[in-house]
């Protein structure tokens, strides 16, 4: 003789895995989150250096880019998170470009 199938069981085992995966997702996010500004940190100051290296304003590259310069000055202190597009506009400006390369595996 079978056992009755009891749904709320299902539904309950249902409800904490989702909470597991919900948990590990909102971590690994948190951490792709985290290399990623880390990386754009990065970026950000090596293009500051180029261009002080230059001799070049934040108006001179606001100039070149038609980024205003308030939105410039807000990147380079690292009050805003740039797009690839910006940050490429902001290269160009220097003579420079940005490479990007897709890879397999773990970052390393």
């Amino acid at each position: 003789m079978s056992m009755p199938y009891d749904f709320r069981d299902n539904r309950t085992n249902y409800e904490k895995e989702k909470e597991v995966r919900e948990k590990r997702l909102s971590a690994y996010s948190e951490d792709i989150q985290k290399r990623t500004l880390e990386q754009s940190c990065e970026l950000i100051r090596q293009l500051v250096e180029e261009r002080r290296q230059q001799g070049m304003t934040q108006q001179d590259v606001a100039d070149i880019t038609g980024i205003l310069p308030s939105n410039l000055a807000r990147l380079e202190s690292g009050k805003r998170v740039p797009t690839l597009v910006v940050l490429q506009k902001y290269a160009s400006a220097l003579g420079k470009h940005i490479e990007l390369k897709l890879c397999d595996g773990a970052e390393e």
